[in-house]
């Protein structure tokens, strides 16, 4: 796949054009990303993915956490078989175009696009300009029928955020087509599980742009050194020993190697249960017992492991 940046650099002309942030890569923009190369295969020329960055939201000066880096973006975007992405810079000369001028000036002037492929829902351009008539634009464009997927009967990045910031990784996970996941290093903690016996890692997230799980503990997996193992996660404060500081930590069961300086990936599979407080500590070493059994048990049957 070849990535441009600048919008005067070889790109093929006489593409099929799809233009969105694509935040998620998610299971509405693969139908809508399929079509685009399926038109593009069928008229002998090549497909172009038009994304931005940063999001216009935050361009705006609103708060938003996203589901994806760019660089995890592109490597899913390159995992469909996109033959190529243009990364715009969402500037104020494009936050001011309207979708005809952006259609006019860009895609056709600039690009040489033959046409463009649009979700039944999408819109682009000052105050999402494409509102008007379609008939207007420079070049054709073909306007998807809206697509449905097993019990959702719309997918979209705001309805997968809200579900991860709820918890339920579950319908996030099937909306996405894979698991949700963050990366980072690992760094020291404060040994507390190791002294009761299940010890942990400490992920310290390398983009603190991206979304987050509420606190709780989830069965997760975990990747490093090219190999994926089972894990319980839990994030949050450690109540139990009055704990000031958001920490997000991990257990393998029945691993025994040194993880400190690791970069990790963890995938987020679901939420087992919210964080609790427990005056007792026997009684918090008998819940993790319960959570290393649910969540073995979980990959034993789902997974394989």
């Amino acid at each position: 796949m070849k990535v441009f940046t600048n919008i005067n650099k070889n790109i093929p002309k006489n593409c099929v054009v799809s233009i969105g942030f694509f935040d998620g890569v998610h299971k509405g923009h693969v139908y809508l990303l399929k079509q685009l190369m399926n038109e593009a295969n069928s008229k002998n020329q090549e497909e172009l993915v038009i994304t931005l960055w940063p999001h216009p939201a935050k361009y705006f000066g609103k708060n938003i956490s996203l589901l994806n880096t760019l660089n995890e973006k592109i490597v899913l975007l390159e995992g469909l078989g996109i033959k190529n992405v243009l990364i715009l810079d969402f500037n104020e000369e494009l936050a001011s175009l309207s979708a005809n001028m952006f259609v006019e000036n860009i895609l056709k002037e600039k690009l040489s696009c033959s046409s463009i492929i649009m979700g039944y829902n999408n819109h682009f351009g000052n105050k999402n300009s494409t509102s008007k008539p379609e008939s207007e634009f420079a070049i054709p464009v073909k306007r998807l029928q809206k697509f449905e997927f097993e019990e959702f009967t719309n997918i979209n990045s705001s309805q997968i955020r809200e579900c991860i910031t709820q918890g339920d990784l579950e319908k996030a996970n099937k909306m996405l087509g894979y698991n949700y996941k963050l990366s980072g290093n690992i760094i020291s903690g404060y040994q507390i599980g190791r002294k009761l016996g299940f010890p942990t890692a400490n992920l310290e997230v390398s983009d603190q742009d991206k979304i987050q799980p509420p606190n709780g503990v989830y069965v997760a997996k975990a990747y490093f050194d090219k190999k994926s193992y089972p894990a319980m996660l839990s994030k949050g404060t450690r109540p139990s020993f009055d704990g000031k500081e958001l920490s997000l930590e991990f257990h393998i069961p029945n691993y025994e190697g040194d993880l400190y300086g690791k970069q990790v990936t963890i995938e987020f599979i679901k939420k087992m249960r919210d964080e609790i407080k427990y005056e007792n500590i026997d009684d918090l070493i008998t819940q993790i017992k319960k959570d290393q059994e649910e969540t073995l048990a979980y990959f034993s049957k789902n997974l394989g492991f």
